[in-house]
């Protein structure tokens, strides 16, 4: 989507994230997970100027990052050079993964999925669930409402279903916020088999599931 492109593209250009150097809470129990399971080649969906990519990089893991903001590639392609890593970079959208099946042994993304409309998330999480070898691991972060009904949010206005556009943040503007309901979110990933869902310090959903067919 064009607005969605132009939108973290000029995000990324203002400056790199502030919380850049300091990975999500749930990284390093993901970490023990995926030695326990044999998980070498990990996809940062949504990987942004490399938080991710550099934190499992730098824990020996075969890294790919995709985000559809050129300038942000650029920073997490200088972080990882940097810091003596590399990772397989990719500007593309999450519904159109140039990966082939199968590739992977997990996905990670933080806040980024539920960052489209909703026939667009469905389309990523199709995408999601065949780059993913059998047994493969999804752990995904995304914005909920508690319960069904209108969300409660400002400055933005709904274009579908707890679906809303931000027009108090210029970095953001154009880019659709789905807000998911739990059961939603559970429906939404059904193909995959849930291992936990649980809410992080900033109430985010945090998914973990595993792909089983």
């Amino acid at each position: 989507m064009t607005g969605e492109v132009s939108g973290w593209e000029l995000a990324y250009r203002d400056s790199p994230t502030r919380d850049r150097e300091i990975p999500h809470e749930d990284a390093a129990p993901l970490h023990e997970l995926f030695q326990k399971q044999g998980v070498r080649r990990i996809l940062d969906l949504g990987c942004g100027d490399g938080r991710h990519l550099t934190c499992f990089g730098k824990l020996g893991y075969e890294m790919c990052g995709l985000d559809c903001a050129p300038t942000a590639l650029r920073l997490a392609k200088e972080w990882l050079t940097g810091q003596g890593l590399s990772a397989g970079l990719a500007c593309a959208e999450m519904s159109a993964i140039p990966w082939p099946d199968g590739f992977f042994d997990a996905v990670i993304s933080f806040q980024v999925i539920n960052h489209g409309l909703l026939a667009d998330i469905r389309r990523a999480i199709s995408e999601v669930h065949r780059i993913l070898g059998e047994g493969g691991w999804l752990f995904v972060t995304l914005g909920t409402c508690l319960a069904p009904g209108p969300v409660q949010f400002r400055g933005g206005y709904e274009i579908e279903p707890r679906t809303y556009v931000l027009t108090g943040h210029p970095a953001e503007s154009g880019i659709p916020h789905h807000f998911f309901t739990t059961a939603e979110l559970v429906s939404e990933f059904s193909r995959f088999r849930l291992a936990d869902l649980h809410w992080d310090s900033r109430s985010r959903a945090c998914l973990l599931a595993r792909k089983s067919g």
